[in-house]
């Protein structure tokens, strides 16, 4: 029984706005469907990926069926989601305008598998001699793709759709999201076992400050280490499909190569590559759209074979000093995190 003046919270109406879902104790349920249907289309709609001469583009979506919902219930969310896709594809090889036409099928896009458990199966329509490179490029770099692809739907499902149902209440002790750490329940253990996300980063980091004409400038670092061999990382970060699973679709432009030119986040971030030295190294002029007019900072991203795992090392030089914190914290999450979080690659050796 509850002491004097105090009650039971799972039924007591605070004083906020909406007044509902007191502590978050009632089932409530989000409808997520119509969202996924149109995130999974622009994820694998136009997604590229090429080896040498040989490239392929998925064009267009040929089946989709399920359903995706979030649920909230005694303060934990659970995401439920089961997707069966048929996605289109074009092949071709350079220096030959025929087009190698089929599909990819996804049968098991659901909560009981993570991204990199998915299946993509390929089937060819076209009879062609260009049918054998296809394929391989396909299971070579494509189930990578689209696993990437796939990877960012569910971050962003559990990331959109945890809005409003976790709600704030008037007393601290009954936040159930912080900063930095999300309460997820995985659906096989729902009853008991509550997993988190988005921790806190390990990146360790450094700045020194400068001087930059008129510009007040810092130098920032941060480094974090991947279970990952060098090679693939290195890919990671350079190859454009795969920069757009990280960076949420959004390579604009992205054109590897020195004096190659790049656009991320809907050009908040634009720049110029450099020097490249695969596997190790590349270096680049960055700006934020909110740097000063013409200002660039020069940007150099270290890769170091660790043995068991690598580290990736970001040395940032002439970033304006009262964006330095805001340049650092977006190497940190934007690129260190969010590589982590789409690939798994913090977790295991691949």
């Amino acid at each position: 029984m509850a002491k004097w003046g105090e009650g039971d919270p799972r039924w007591i109406v605070e004083e906020r706005p909406d007044a509902t879902n007191v502590n978050n104790w009632h089932w409530s349920e989000k409808n997520a469907t119509p969202w996924s249907k149109d995130r999974l289309k622009e994820l694998l709609e136009g997604l590229k990926f090429e080896d040498g001469s040989t490239s392929v583009e998925l064009t267009s979506i040929k089946r989709m069926e399920g359903e995706a919902t979030a649920n909230n219930r005694k303060a934990k969310l659970i995401f439920l989601f089961e997707w069966e896709l048929e996605v289109n594809f074009v092949g071709r090889i350079a220096g030959s305008e025929e087009e190698v036409e089929g599909h990819v099928e996804i049968p098991n896009l659901s909560d009981e598998n993570d991204a990199n458990e998915v299946d993509v199966n390929t089937t060819i329509s076209t009879k062609s001699p260009m049918e054998a490179p296809i394929r391989h490029l396909i299971n070579k770099k494509g189930v990578d793709a689209v696993r990437a692809a796939l990877a960012v739907y569910i971050r962003e499902l559990k990331e959109e759709f945890s809005k409003g149902l976790i709600l704030p209440t008037d007393k601290p002790k009954a936040q159930v999201i912080t900063k930095g750490k999300t309460a997820v329940v995985d659906k096989k253990e729902f009853m008991n076992n509550v997993e988190t996300a988005a921790a806190p980063s390990t990146s360790s980091s450094s700045s020194s400050l400068a001087s930059s004409g008129d510009v007040a400038v810092k130098t920032v670092s941060c480094v974090e280490n991947f279970k990952v061999p060098p090679a693939r990382l290195f890919e990671v970060l350079t190859q454009r499909e795969m920069v757009n699973a990280w960076a949420n679709g959004s390579a604009a432009q992205w054109d590897f190569r020195p004096q190659g030119e790049f656009a991320l986040f809907g050009g908040m971030v634009t720049g110029r590559f450099l020097k490249i030295e695969e596997p190790t190294s590349f270096g680049f002029t960055w700006r934020l759209k909110s740097f000063p007019v013409g200002h660039f900072a020069n940007v150099v991203f270290s890769i170091k074979d660790k043995g068991d795992s690598t580290d990736l090392s970001i040395d940032a030089a002439n970033v304006p000093e009262t964006l330095a914190d805001q340049t650092q914290d977006g190497f940190t999450r934007y690129y260190l995190q969010a590589i982590s979080r789409t690939f798994g690659f913090g977790s295991r050796f691949f």
